[in-house]
């Protein structure tokens, strides 16, 4: 473990691309509201996630004021986290270090969606669903919540065939990082790309993205957990894993070390700390936002917490989790221990926060490079 080294030099050496994503790819549109009315209105949820109609978002979008400020991004939670992380280890892209796959569809929007990704430098390889529009969210900010409302269209589509004609090579990714929304209708890619994981040695990261994807699926959700080395989730993800696994605490802060120990999520881990700390056990990352510190629990319960970083103006938080994420990654790339790993990861949301959307500067601030 090399943590004094900053994550560019701590990088120079390795092999790309250098990590993979797979998830459900979505043009964003963002659109910052000065109270809750619109949420009520359209029975949405403060900080909630929300998958709709179509005919439901253009109603969502019909109502919207005419005076909103409204921008356009690529979105979806892995490919988020794909274009912050490029951007973190080269934002000059004569090094791609991340590969994305998902499904599109072959209209205007997915065109749009496409060079927007392609030029942040990650290499797309979508599979093109023609019947299917491309998948897009609203995302409803205000600098004190958030609400995402989305129809995945194409999105939602992504099979073995579709992998199998991507023609994906493995072999020089250290990461296969997969969201949580994906496995609502791939899992058997998930399942397919764990074992080509296992075969090869590679990290696999997971993250949870959102609750209300628990009612229908628990199950796939707890056995990805299982064959994960990295779980994401954010405070009242991780409270709906632990109620999926029927764990019981007394604080939400318990839960990362109770999902560290409990035996049907976890592997075993020997007694002494190896230097090598993701291929012993797993390790869970769970933020709180402002409301508390940010966690990481890893073997015989190692832990680390990073309290918030306040940045001097929120603007939207959409994208907080999606980098912090990334740069979790990247410091797991730069094989930093896991503290270090989660100090980096929060000063990286905390940057983000203060932008609307996943929307990233030219090039990456100072703070960011050590």
């Amino acid at each position: 473990m090399i943590d004094n080294i900053p994550l560019r030099k701590a990088i120079i050496k390795l092999k790309v691309p250098a990590v993979v994503a797979f998830g459900n790819p979505l043009l964003d549109i963002y659109v910052i509201i000065r109270n809750d009315d619109l949420l009520k209105k359209h029975n949405l949820k403060v900080d909630g996630e929300a998958e709709v109609s179509n005919e439901k978002i253009q109603e969502l979008l019909a109502d919207l004021p005419l005076e909103s400020e409204q921008k356009i991004s690529a979105g979806g939670s892995a490919q988020n986290s794909m274009r912050i992380l490029q951007w973190l280890c080269d934002e000059t892209f004569q090094n791609q270090y991340c590969v994305y796959h998902g499904g599109l569809g072959n209209d205007s929007k997915g065109l749009m969606l496409e060079n927007l990704v392609r030029s942040a430098g990650v290499d797309a390889r979508y599979a093109i669903h023609s019947t299917l529009p491309t998948g897009h969210c609203i995302a409803l900010t205000n600098t004190s919540f958030r609400s995402l409302v989305a129809n995945i269209g194409a999105a939602g589509v992504y099979t073995l065939d579709d992998l199998k004609k991507s023609s994906l090579s493995l072999d020089t990714i250290k990461i296969i990082y997969i969201e949580g929304f994906f496995i609502t209708h791939s899992f058997l890619v998930a399942k397919e790309l764990v074992k080509q994981a296992e075969e090869k040695d590679i990290i696999i990261a997971f993250n949870l993205n959102g609750t209300y994807i628990f009612s229908d699926h628990h199950v796939a959700i707890c056995e990805m957990v299982g064959y994960a080395n990295i779980v994401f989730g954010n405070a009242r993800e991780m409270e709906a894993l632990a109620q999926a696994l029927s764990l019981t605490y007394n604080d939400i802060t318990d839960i990362p070390f109770l999902l560290n120990n409990f035996k049907r999520v976890t592997a075993s881990v020997s007694n002494t700390v190896n230097e090598d700390w993701l291929h012993h056990g797993r390790i869970f990352v769970m933020s709180q936002g402002e409301s508390g510190p940010a966690i990481a629990v890893w073997g015989r319960s190692e832990s680390a917490q990073v309290q918030p970083i306040k940045p001097k103006a929120v603007i939207d938080t959409t994208g907080a989790g999606d980098a912090l994420a990334a740069g979790f990654l990247a410091g797991v790339l730069a094989q930093w221990k896991p503290k270090h790993c989660l100090e980096y990861a929060c000063r990286v949301a905390s940057f983000m926060v203060t932008r609307l959307g996943v929307i990233l500067p030219d090039n990456v601030p100072p703070d960011l490079l050590i």
